[in-house]
């Protein structure tokens, strides 16, 4: 494992939170009067252990380049997401930028905001293969790549192997299966799935994945494009009858929960099940008990693919207005690495979409599981939240917030969601 300079040096160039990003694209600033080129480096991590990760990356590669300097701002979510789209697209915008995938990208791209990368991939293939086919795809657009990915997110059923063994249960692969094993854990008088619905995102991880293996693959793909998403087809209202189904396995107060007090409900024995994203082993180091995981089963009709796995990767994008494209490249280029993406998933716990590092880490057994999961799936399902446009987003998560709550149903649901898909078909 790769030692990294823990000391105040660690943090210099990191521009202070509130200071704008204003020397971005003006050479006159953009060099120093040593020389040395400038870039701006715009991430969303102020908080640890990335923050620090990130200060020492930097510094690293300021001594490899001495005639490169990096100025790095960072915010989190989202005022990075309210920032950046003030700045990015703007003569002012930072030269390297992190991007989540799906709907976020897509805007970056349609505000002729990023630089397209395939040319350079087809130049450097030793580059372009150094990361997992499957972790590429989402970081691209029509077929052009314009983000490489930092990291690899998945969700899954994360089930506690003692309850299983005591009931002599397995791991469920269809629904039936997964209504079997539900029904035998609630006759053995536990409720056998945590969940905290208080927080709406969490929402949008089951119905987004329902809504994948229900539908079939062209009504979701076309709904997810702003122009034409209608979401008129009788598979969404299916899909919100299963989490429905669902929803009566989980605790009575899930409304009330937030997703970390769920989490923590879970850690403490008391549901054997319950649905949490890879980044997340991180917080599981006080059970006291064997688990494992399970992907989402097939949903009986679907029509999706149930090889498809829940997340998406998230890495960088550069800026289309950059002047200095050859070293906004090279400092990307090392950020990911193979050996940073070893030192990514030893230091943060994540995983890396870099091939091979997080099997070289010094990683957990189980982070070690999970790529393999991701690498192994046939795609990835994006979230929810990155699939659509924020107001469909909105009208979903609330909606169906309402619909857990008893104060909605599934058919209510899907006509607040065409309402606002309507709207956002007007605008585009």
């Amino acid at each position: 494992m790769r030692t990294f300079a823990r000391t105040a040096a660690a943090v210099v160039g990191i521009v202070a939170l509130g200071l704008p990003l204003a020397a971005c694209g003006a050479s006159d600033e953009a060099s120093g009067s040593d020389g040395q080129v400038e870039i701006d480096f715009f991430h969303r991590w102020p908080n640890e252990p990335k923050n620090t990760y990130f200060a020492d990356l930097v510094e690293e590669f300021e001594e490899a380049n001495p005639d490169i300097k990096v100025n790095v701002e960072s915010v989190l979510n989202d005022a990075y997401k309210d920032k950046i789209k003030v700045v990015a697209g703007s003569d002012n915008a930072p030269d390297v930028m992190f991007s989540w995938s799906g709907s976020f990208l897509d805007e970056l791209v349609q505000g002729d905001a990023v630089m397209a990368l395939s040319s350079w991939l087809e130049e450097d293939t030793e580059l372009r293969d150094s990361f997992y086919p499957n972790q590429l795809e989402p970081m691209s657009v029509d077929g052009v790549q314009y983000g490489l990915p930092l990291a690899m997110h998945s969700k899954l059923f994360f089930y506690n192997k003692d309850v299983f063994d005591d009931l002599g249960l397995e791991a469920p692969t269809t629904w039936d299966e997964f209504i079997d094993v539900l029904d035998t854990i609630e006759g053995s008088g536990m409720t056998p799935i945590e969940y905290g619905a208080a927080d709406q995102w969490t929402i949008g991880h089951y119905v987004g994945t329902l809504n994948q293996r229900v539908l079939d693959p062209e009504v979701y793909a076309a709904d997810q494009d702003p122009a034409t998403g209608e979401f008129t087809d009788a598979g969404y209202v299916t899909a919100l009858e299963r989490f429905q189904e669902l929803a009566g396995y989980m605790n009575q107060d899930m409304t009330a929960v937030t997703h970390e007090v769920a989490r923590n409900a879970w850690i403490a024995g008391e549901a054997p099940i319950m649905y949490l994203q890879s980044a997340e082993v991180g917080y599981l180091d006080d059970v006291d008990f064997e688990y494992g995981t399970f992907n989402f089963p097939a949903v009986d009709g679907g029509l999706g693919d149930p090889g498809q796995l829940t997340g998406a990767p998230e890495g960088f994008v550069i800026s289309k207005n950059t002047e200095h494209p050859e070293e906004a490249k090279r400092f990307v280029e090392f950020l990911l690495s193979k050996p940073n993406g070893i030192a990514y998933t030893e230091e943060t716990g994540e995983l890396s979409a870099v091939r091979g590092a997080v099997e070289e880490s010094d990683a957990p057994a189980i982070t070690k599981e999970l790529a393999e999961d991701i690498v192994n799936a046939t795609s990835m399902t994006i979230w929810l939240d990155n699939a659509y446009d924020p107001q469909i987003v909105a009208a979903y998560l609330t909606q169906t917030q309402l619909m857990l709550g008893g104060q909605q149903t599934p058919e209510g649901v899907m006509k607040a969601v065409q309402e606002a898909a309507a709207l956002v078909r007007a605008a585009s």
